[in-house]
């Protein structure tokens, strides 16, 4: 039964509401004041920021252009053997560049690349182009890029042609130029702003760029935005660009936060009131209340103690298990290190069979040991996940080349699919990145007798991140469909009882989903017993952007010392040959281990870049032998496994530092300028 309310309660409520009105109203007035305002300023800083995204991009693609250009003349022409193999690498890193060409003195075109596509403009004569001509001979005399207006090509199409004039000892020798098309480029940077209308005009009135043609050209100036491109510095050519703000965003967002908050002072004004009556009505039930709360505190208090208990059970579980995993690694390294002792001695066939199985059977163990302590880690919460800044595809395809050879050996076939050309970097655990994809693969392996395995992998964005996706499936055992929920479960084995075919703790996979979910990712399986298996990671993470270097390497001095370059690859050693040539160091270099071996027993050596995997003698063998007869060589690996076993080893071999293929410039050079000053030091 309701009670009777005094009057000043609606009166209170009604004043509420008053206020509330009031305050929307107010809110709203000044809103539209500002709009106008804030309208110009987000229209001029996106107009600001689109025009510098443009002007960068451009550049970008032609700076590309200029170190093709700057390696020909450092090589005084010489780089030109690898012009096409250099264009085609361009291209695809900069989608912008449809074709590169080298264009003579004369003014023929006498290397074109893609040729299957540009067949038409080979060995073309410019000369008789009125508009390409003359501003390509006065801007190349010059020493200066060249760009055209939107032009039509010979073979067909249109774009912007680049040129980028080539002197070598003084001598014009022609031009490296591209035809470039950036609306793919411009679209990618604008793809997220779908309120803008934008357009571009060369300097000779043609539109070449339109994104969202809104059809609203007659808008107030606070919505328009209008500047200049300048493609290439220093060159009296524009392009004029144009910018209207389509959508009223700000003014809708503005207008529902003050009709909200109109709604507002009307809800609470209700809601008031509906509270009062509520007080009322329940202050009857506070006694019972009374009654049920005590009895919810008791159980709550029990509650806490199960669970304090069933931690404590739970730390005593967790100390126990690392405490006898350490325990038992002790012993298990001793028997391991005591295997590899007997098995140097000269010992009979049955013997060394039996410590093959010793071995197998401790180094089972010890990964049975190690997973445990894994899961241990990650259940204590003390696995880290650490930052640093690295390119997943190409983790990914090294981790890939590094399993090849062992699918091969086990007979069976491999299948890949990399569906991504770009070199994203991210900022993430790569050791627990590189750990997923081995626990996986190697699972693969091991339970795959015939038939073979395929890989995909690819990447999107989404939301500012780059979200890696990639399949391992295999043709081998697969998994019951009653254990396919619990597979990355603890302790659970597809195979169990006394007839299991394979090794293992049934850790790996448990350890893979913690490590995923470590990562904020997801992964899941589909597998169709004796058909085989699928596995599917995705993995967000944050892009970063490598650092650009402004400063050059500063090229160390080796004038007087001696180098050896071993590689069974000749281009490889021509690379690094030439890279070398500006120390001033004297420069021998040979195909293989045993040559090697045969040149430093008649000369001292300073610095030996050795490949590490060679045909006759690997590069861990060459280097031990190598520094057993000068052991004041300083070696460096060079190879394009960048596994950490790999890197382990290398150390292990005696060598001082490991670059990987490619070797960059800059790289090959900070490290011999470390390994000076350490000598000098030293």
């Amino acid at each position: 039964m309701l009670r009777t309310f005094p009057k000043s309660i609606y009166v209170k409520a009604a004043i509420v509401f008053s206020i509330s009105v009031i305050v929307s109203l107010v809110i709203y007035v000044q809103a539209n004041k500002q709009l106008e305002q804030e309208l110009e300023g987000q229209t001029v800083t996106l107009g600001t920021m689109v025009v510098n995204d443009f002007e960068r991009t451009v550049r970008n693609n032609v700076l590309a252009l200029e170190n093709l250009k700057d390696r020909i003349e450092e090589s005084n022409g010489e780089f030109m053997n690898y012009f096409e193999s250099d264009a085609m690498r361009i291209m695809s890193q900069h989608p912008a560049i449809k074709f590169v060409e080298w264009i003579d003195d004369n003014g023929i075109i006498r290397e074109i690349h893609p040729i299957e596509k540009n067949n038409a403009a080979y060995l073309l004569d410019i000369k008789p182009i009125a508009y390409r001509y003359n501003d390509w001979l006065v801007n190349s005399k010059k020493d200066q890029s060249n760009m055209t207006s939107w032009v039509a090509l010979t073979q067909q199409g249109k774009a912007f042609l680049i040129d980028v004039p080539i002197f070598i000892d003084g001598d014009f020798k022609g031009t490296v130029s591209a035809g470039m098309d950036f609306e793919s480029q411009f679209n990618d940077l604008n793809k997220n702003l779908k309120n803008l209308d934008i357009k571009l005009v060369d300097e000779d009135g043609n539109e070449f760029y339109r994104f969202n043609k809104l059809g609203q050209d007659d808008v107030s100036e606070s919505k328009r935005y209008t500047s200049s491109v300048q493609p290439i510095p220093n060159i009296d050519k524009a392009w004029s660009f144009q910018l209207l703000l389509g959508g009223n965003s700000i003014y809708k967002e503005r207008d529902l936060i003050q009709k909200t908050g109109l709604s507002y002072g009307f809800f609470i004004s209700l809601l008031v009131g509906l509270l009062v009556i509520y007080f009322l009505q329940s202050r009857e039930r506070t006694k019972h209340q009374m009654v049920v709360n005590n009895t919810l505190v008791q159980l709550n208090q029990e509650l806490k103690n199960q669970k304090r208990a069933a931690q404590e059970a739970s730390k005593h579980k967790s100390d126990f298990i690392s405490n006898m995993s350490h325990e038992i690694r002790t012993p298990l390294n001793a028997i391991l290190g005591f295997v590899e002792i007997l098995h140097a001695k000269n010992l009979l066939r049955n013997e060394r069979l039996y410590l093959r199985l010793m071995k197998n059977s401790a180094q089972n163990l010890l990964g049975l040991v190690n997973d445990i302590l894994d899961i241990h880690k990650i259940e204590a919460g003390k696995a880290v996940v650490s930052k640093e800044v690295f390119k997943p595809s190409e983790k990914f395809r090294q981790l890939i080349a590094t399993y090849e050879s062992q699918i091969v050996e086990n007979n069976l076939s491999l299948k890949t699919n990399i569906s991504t050309e770009d070199q994203y970097a991210v900022i993430s655990d790569s050791s627990k990145f590189n750990q997923i994809i081995t626990n996986i693969i190697s699972n693969a392996i091991k339970f795959t007798s015939k038939g073979g395995i395929q890989i995909t992998y690819d990447e999107s964005l989404e939301d500012g991140k780059l979200i890696v996706t990639y399949t391992i499936s295999d043709t081998g055992v697969g998994i019951p469909k009653d254990k396919l929920q619990s597979i990355f479960q603890r302790f659970v084995q597809v195979e169990n009882g006394t007839k299991k075919r394979h090794v293992g703790g049934g850790l790996g996979l448990a350890i893979t989903h913690e490590l995923v979910q470590l990562l904020g990712g997801t992964i899941t399986v589909t597998s169709k017993e004796k058909k085989g298996s699928s596995f599917t990671v995705c993995l967000p993470m944050d892009i970063v952007e490598t650092p650009n270097e402004t400063n050059k390497t500063e090229i160390p001095d080796l004038s007087g010392l001696r180098c050896l370059i071993i590689d069974d690859n000749r281009i490889n050693r021509m690379i690094l040959f030439n890279f070398l040539q500006k120390t001033g160091v004297h420069i021998d270099n040979v195909g293989s281990g045993r040559q090697a071996i045969a040149k430093a027993t008649n000369v001292d050596y300073d610095i030996v870049f050795m490949d590490v995997h060679m045909p006759d003698m690997d590069g861990f063998e060459t280097t031990r032998k190598l520094l057993e007869i000068n052991q004041e060589s300083t070696v460096i690996g060079v190879s394009a496994d960048v596994t950490l076993e790999a890197i382990e080893k290398a150390k292990a071999s005696g060598m001082k530092d490991y670059l990987t293929k490619p070797i960059e410039k800059e790289v090959l050079f900070e490290t011999l300028g470390k390994l000076a000053v350490t000598s000098s030091s030293g």
